[in-house]
């Protein structure tokens, strides 16, 4: 097994969580082998564990890697940002509820303007799941507890925005522009520099909106849909 993680412009290689194994990503092949101390089911493998494969290759084929989900809306994609327990994946399973078709739970990948669908799944916590009263429990994968959720496949969407979502009281505002590529930068989801910085500030060309909501699960729903009448106007 690996002693530590390593990563040059031909080769990345890193360690699995939890002492599960490694995995070397090959450029030229563009191929991934897993070492693993035990067989990976495959659902655990499809995700998370080829998240990170993929958003590998994507930054090498000069494509932009964001850790976000995203959903299809007013005829575009809108990322959802933000830090761990922001509550990303319980919005992608109220946007399913709604109705709205869920492009990627996890990882952005915009190829020239337009998100790449990602796997036909959202991995829900604990409380997320037993709110919505749905989601298969997979135990530990990665480095958390996950109740998975298929969803329909969907198709690639041109990038219409972003959200930032956070707790506190309920406001939807626009960050300004000197914001949005800071806030970009720090959820990339390879942090190395982008291979072409010109597309990766691209992605700032579009509106960030920081989502401030209360941490209830009986206001989920009104303050979901009041954050689709704010992207309507």
């Amino acid at each position: 097994m690996l002693a530590k993680d390593t990563s040059t412009d031909d080769r990345t290689a890193y360690r699995l969580p939890n002492g599960l194994g490694d995995v070397e990503v090959d450029r030229a092949r563009l191929s991934a082998h897993f070492r693993t101390t035990t067989p990976l089911p495959h659902d655990h493998l499809v995700h998370p564990h080829i998240a990170r494969v993929a958003a590998i290759m994507a930054r090498w084929l000069g494509w932009q890697t964001i850790h976000a989900g995203a959903f299809e809306y007013g005829g575009g994609a809108w990322g959802v940002l933000g830090e761990r327990n922001a509550g990303k994946s319980s919005l992608m399973a109220q946007l399913h509820v709604l109705g709205l078709p869920i492009i990627t739970d996890d990882v952005v990948v915009v190829q020239d303007g337009m998100v790449i669908p990602g796997p036909g799944l959202i991995d829900l916590r604990e409380g997320a799941a037993a709110h919505f009263g749905f989601g298969t429990p997979l135990g530990v994968v990665g480095r958390r507890a996950r109740w998975r959720v298929p969803i329909p496949p969907t198709g690639a969407a041109p990038l219409r925005g972003w959200i930032l979502p956070t707790w506190g009281e309920a406001a939807v505002t626009v960050l300004p522009l000197q914001m949005r590529v800071p806030l970009l930068a720090s959820n990339l989801a390879v942090p190395l520099p982008p291979t072409e910085p010109a597309k990766f500030f691209s992605l700032a060309g579009v509106p960030i909106l920081h989502w401030s909501r209360r941490q209830d699960w009986s206001t989920m729903e009104s303050s979901t849909c009041e954050l689709l009448d704010a992207l309507s106007s």
